[in-house]
């Protein structure tokens, strides 16, 4: 396990941009220790909506400390076959599982541990 990288699910980004106390807790203690924080592109694509009532998320978003995730034909591949080996069919829980397998099977943070565990219950998980 890589404690020293972290992948945020759409849970976390709804977290930031309600300004959770826990999230902003959790995500400064990780800068803190100097942990890298990623995010999947699909994450994004399913958190944000657009428009001013995000600000925060926004903000967040823009943080050029923060890492992306890309989705491409490769990653596409492997989170297909992973839905199909797991039964399950969310390209974008998929996609976090797949990021954090690929950065050490690093943390999670994620407000919705039963969907990742179904996919892949060896990732460790961060429940906010």
């Amino acid at each position: 396990m890589n404690s020293q990288v972290l992948v945020l699910d759409a849970g976390a980004l709804i977290g930031v941009d309600r300004r959770s106390a826990h999230v902003q807790g959790l995500l400064k203690r990780a800068r803190l220790r100097g942990a890298s924080i990623f995010v999947p592109a699909a994450v994004v694509a399913q958190a944000v909506r657009g428009g001013g009532r995000q600000a925060n998320l926004w903000n967040f978003l823009a943080d050029s400390s923060l890492r992306f995730v890309s989705l491409d034909y490769p990653s596409a591949l492997e989170i297909g076959a992973l839905l199909g080996q797991s039964g399950t069919a969310d390209v974008v829980d998929a996609a976090v599982i797949v990021s954090a397998r690929r950065l050490g099977y690093c943390p999670v943070v994620t407000s919705d541990p039963e969907d990742l565990r179904k996919i892949d219950p060896s990732v460790p998980l961060i429940t906010i």
